[in-house]
Order: C-alpha cells, then sequence, then structure tokens
C-alpha cells in the first residue's frame, strides 16, 4: 500500500486532538490543568498516547505527514 501524505498542520492536529481525548478520559478534569497546560502527569500521558496514535496512523492505515517530504530533501 502506498503511503498517504496529509499536511503537517492537519496531521499534528489530528494526533492532537485524538491524544487529549484520552488525557480527558483518564483525568478528572481539574487534575489536567495548572494555569492553561497540563500538570506534569498528564503532558507525560498525553505525549505517551500522542506517540501511539501517531504510531497507529503511520503502521495501520499508512498516513504518514507531509513533513517527512521535506525532511527527506
Amino acid at each position: 500500500m502506498a503511503k498517504i501524505y496529509i499536511d503537517n498542520a492537519k496531521y499534528m492536529e489530528f494526533v492532537s486532538d485524538i491524544a487529549h481525548m484520552m488525557v480527558e478520559q483518564s483525568f478528572n478534569i481539574e487534575d489536567i490543568w495548572n494555569d492553561g497546560v497540563y500538570h506534569d502527569e498528564a503532558q507525560e500521558y498525553f505525549n505517551d498516547k500522542y506517540d501511539e496514535v501517531e504510531t497507529m496512523l503511520n503502521k495501520t492505515l499508512n498516513i504518514h505527514s507531509n513533513n517527512e517530504l521535506s525532511n527527506k530533501n
């Protein structure tokens, strides 16, 4: 199957949105935020989930950021 490349901003927005939903499902809402940024534990969880979602997109659906194309040049 050929790789599908999408705009990097849309790719990152999608992955971030899914990872954020996973954070919201795993933490109490008051335990997520500290002055508009994630608490350390929530940020670490978000980072892990971001990586998992990105890996699923890449390996399962063969969808990649077009940023990969510019990094090859």
